[in-house]
C-alpha cells in the first residue's frame, strides 16, 4: 500500500475518531421539555426529562423559568430535594432539584405546575436547564422551547359563570319590573 493511501486513511480513521468523540459528549445528557405547546392562561404541568448518557451521577437540575409562567407547584421525585428561587429583575425564576441521583443509563423526569399569563405572546417560552454531575461538571441545554399558541378562551366553568350571572341580572330585573308595576297599579286604583 502507498504512503498516500495509509496517510488518506490514517486522516480519516481520524476524523471518524473525532466526530464520534464529539457526539458522544454532545450526548452526554440528554434533556427534554413537554408539553411542546401551551395557550394563554393554561395551567399546564411542565416536565423536564433528563437522559443521563455519561459514567458520572447528575446530582443537580436547575430550570429557569420564563416570567411569562407563574410557578404554582413542585413536584418533588422521591429521593430528590425540590426549591424555587423566585426572579430577580436580572435573573428568572428557577426551580431547583438536588440531593438525588440520576445513574448511568438512568432517565429521571423533573416537573412543576405552572399558570401561563393571560395575555402571553404568541411565540416561544425558553426554558434553559443546568444540569450538574456529582464530578462538578455542568452540562447546560438552552434550546428547550415551549410555543404560545391560540388566544385566551373561556372556559366552560367561565362561559357558565357569565351565563348565571345573566339569568341572575335578567331575573332581578323582571322582579324589579313586577314590583314596580304592581307599585303603580295600586296607586291608579
Amino acid at each position: 500500500m502507498s504512503e498516500s493511501r495509509l496517510l488518506a486513511r490514517f486522516v480519516v480513521l481520524i476524523v471518524i475518531t473525532v466526530s464520534w468523540a464529539l457526539h458522544a459528549s454532545a450526548v452526554e445528557a440528554q434533556v427534554t421539555i413537554h408539553p411542546r405547546s401551551t395557550t394563554p392562561a393554561a395551567w399546564e404541568r411542565f416536565a423536564v426529562q433528563v437522559v443521563n448518557h455519561a459514567d458520572t451521577a447528575v446530582v443537580t437540575v436547575e430550570v429557569a423559568v420564563p416570567d411569562a409562567i407563574t410557578i404554582l407547584g413542585v413536584e418533588t421525585p422521591v429521593g430528590w430535594s425540590a426549591q424555587t428561587v423566585p426572579g430577580t429583575e436580572t435573573t428568572a425564576q428557577l426551580v431547583r432539584w438536588t440531593d438525588g441521583v440520576v445513574a448511568s443509563g438512568a432517565y429521571r423526569e423533573f416537573a412543576f405546575l405552572g399558570r401561563v399569563i393571560g395575555d402571553a405572546r404568541q411565540r416561544s417560552l425558553v426554558f434553559p436547564v443546568i444540569v450538574t454531575r456529582a464530578d462538578g461538571s455542568r452540562f447546560e441545554e438552552q434550546r428547550l422551547r415551549v410555543s404560545v399558541v391560540g388566544r385566551t378562551q373561556l372556559s366552560v366553568r367561565g362561559v357558565t359563570a357569565i351565563a348565571g350571572t345573566a339569568l341572575g341580572i335578567s331575573i332581578l330585573a323582571l322582579v324589579v319590573a313586577l314590583a314596580t308595576h304592581r307599585s303603580h297599579r295600586s296607586r291608579t286604583t
